[in-house]
């Protein structure tokens, strides 16, 4: 938990400033909702741009906003003006800069203020404001709270995003981090005649058929280690080509492992081009923010996690995986 001036941001945007709200690469619900309920919240007095490192799931482009989202992959020369004009810049949803890809270097060099949002453990220090709380399931239950702080005005525009963010973070309210809080926060937003029927409907019914072909091949491709409660699943570059992989299309496949009988921890890997994607999740005291740490090149909490492997082979990135349990 790290201390946070409130009367200097407010200070800061009691005048009118170009603001850039960014997140990291391949924004989920958590991170998009986040940004673009802060959009709402701030576009009515600044000139604020939403700028993403690159494109992002079809299920989320229903939000309210998704159009006034910058995609920097492809318009860099043009995402790289806003940057450098702007006088604050807001990270949310990712506490290390290299998360934001091939945007890091601008920001690094970039000399507005900055402002980061997130809860995830172990920040960098790259901000000026540092708002973060890993004991909070979500960027955009953080989100709620700073808009509280700063006296924003709530509406329904606001408080779908933040819902959205909340209720995919969360794994629909089951995962540990939940708090009564969390549902108050739920409670809070519901009186902005959100639509939570809808979100659900676009956010869980809107599947692509390569998300089902994937997780077929993926779920054949299930071994475990019985010693270690652990299950593994993965996909081959080849899957993601012959079904067509569109991007989100194995959005929480690592989940599934964890619903066997004795598994309480799970991996799932991704041949791409450029090396192997893994996420790892957990239902006990296996620390897998820790584990990616050590091994993988990664981090995110107790219970979620992801890294990376520059490797260009699955079967040699499985062998490695096996060995770290041993």
């Amino acid at each position: 938990m790290f201390s946070f001036d409130y009367p200097l941001i407010k200070k800061k945007l009691s005048q009118r400033r170009n603001i850039i709200i960014t997140t990291h690469k391949s924004p989920d619900g958590d991170a998009l909702g986040s940004s673009l309920a802060l959009f709402h919240a701030l576009s009515s007095f600044h000139d604020v741009s939403v700028i993403v490192p690159n494109d992002y799931p079809h299920y989320l482009k229903w939000l309210p906003g998704n159009n006034n989202v910058f995609i920097y992959e492809g318009n860099e020369q043009e995402s790289d003006k806003l940057i450098n004009q702007s006088d604050i810049i807001f990270c949310l949803d990712f506490n290390k800069v290299y998360r934001v890809d091939t945007m890091e270097v601008v920001l690094q060099k970039n000399q507005s203020y900055k402002i980061m949002i997130d809860h995830h453990q172990d920040p960098d220090d790259f901000c000026d404001q540092v708002l973060s709380n890993s004991n909070i399931a979500s960027t955009a239950e953080l989100i709620h709270d700073f808009l509280k702080e700063i006296d924003c005005r709530f509406n329904q525009e606001i408080a779908t995003c933040l819902y959205t963010g909340i209720v995919t973070d969360t794994g629909s309210f089951k995962y540990s981090g939940v708090t009564s809080k969390t549902h108050e926060v739920i409670s809070y937003l519901m009186k902005f005649d959100i639509n939570h029927t809808l979100i659900h409907n676009n956010l869980f019914d809107n599947q692509n058929k390569s998300r089902f072909d994937l997780l077929r091949v993926c779920l054949n491709n299930l071994t475990l280690i019985k010693e270690k409660n652990a299950a593994i699943i993965f996909l081959k570059e080849k899957d993601l080509i012959e079904f067509n992989y569109q991007k989100g299309d194995s959005e929480g496949f690592v989940n599934f492992p964890l619903s066997l009988k004795n598994i309480t921890i799970s991996i799932f890997l991704v041949e791409f081009k450029d090396g192997i994607k893994l996420s790892f999740r957990s239902q006990s005291d296996f620390d897998v923010n820790m584990f990616a740490k050590k091994y993988f090149n990664g981090g995110g909490h107790k219970n979620a996690a992801g890294g990376f492997l520059n490797y260009r082979n699955i079967d040699k990135a499985l062998d490695y995986v096996r060995t770290c349990f041993q």
